[in-house]
C-alpha cells in the first residue's frame, strides 16, 4: 500500500510493507538520490549477486537509523520488511556532487564484521552492529526487537547456515547472547558491546 506527497521538489510515497514483504526499488531519474524515511518497523536493503540466485545484504534502515543514498547504476535494490514497516521512500535532486551514503557506511561495517578471525566473533559483532544502530538500551542490556534467520546471519557473515546455528547455540550456553524465541527478540549484554563503539543510536 502507498501515498504520496510532494514538498517543493522533494517527491515522496509512503510504502507499508507487511513482515517479510519484498519490494524492488524503482531507480530515480535525472540524477536523484533515494531516501527511506522509516515510520516504523526495520527493513534491509539488498541486491542479487552476478549469479541472480543470491540475495546479498547491503545495509538497514529504522526510525532511528535513516537511510539516504545514491543509487548504484549496476544493481537492483530490494527492500525487505524484517517486521511489519511504514516508510516514506524519497527522490530527491541533491546540489551537492557527493552524499553520506548510508548503502557505503553498511557495506564498510558489514565487511569489518565478516573480517573477525572466528564464526562467534563474527556473529557477537553483527548483532553488536544491529543492536547499537537499530535497537535501544535497556536494564538487561541492548535490545533488537526482531531476529534475523540463521541463513540471513550466514548469508551476512560469510558462512553456513549450519554452522551459524551452532555458533549461536553456543553462545545462548554460555549467556553471551538471550534470545527470546517467542517475542523474536535478543539481548545483547551491555558487557558484550565493544569498549570503540560508544556512540548508540537509541530507537524513539
Amino acid at each position: 500500500m502507498s501515498t504520496s506527497r510532494s514538498h517543493g521538489s522533494i517527491q515522496a510515497r509512503k510504502i507499508t510493507l507487511s513482515a517479510s514483504e519484498t519490494v524492488i526499488l524503482e531507480k530515480p531519474r535525472n540524477g536523484k538520490h533515494v531516501e527511506i524515511e522509516v515510520i516504523h518497523g526495520i527493513t534491509r536493503l539488498g541486491t542479487h549477486d552476478e549469479s541472480n540466485k543470491n540475495d546479498l545484504t547491503l545495509a538497514f534502515a529504522s526510525r532511528s537509523e535513516p537511510c539516504k543514498f545514491n543509487y548504484p547504476d549496476e544493481l537492483l535494490i530490494i527492500v525487505e520488511a524484517i517486521t511489519e514497516t511504514s516508510y516514506w521512500l524519497k527522490y530527491e535532486k541533491s546540489s551537492e556532487q557527493y552524499i553520506n551514503d548510508s548503502i557505503m557506511d553498511w557495506i564498510l561495517e558489514l565487511h569489518i564484521v565478516r573480517h573477525e578471525s572466528n564464526i562467534e566473533k563474527r556473529i557477537i559483532a553483527l548483532f553488536q552492529l544491529l543492536t547499537t544502530r537499530l535497537g535501544r538500551r535497556t536494564t538487561d542490556g541492548y535490545l533488537l526487537e526482531h531476529t534475523l534467520s540463521h541463513a540471513r546471519i550466514a548469508e551476512i557473515i560469510g558462512s553456513s547456515r549450519s554452522t551459524v546455528s551452532r555458533s549461536i547455540s553456543s553462545l545462548r550456553k554460555t549467556d553471551k547472547i538471550y534470545i527470546d524465541e517467542l517475542k523474536k527478540q535478543l539481548i545483547l549484554p551491555a558487557e558484550n558491546i565493544s569498549d570503540h563503539n560508544d556512540t548508540f543510536h537509541p530507537s524513539i
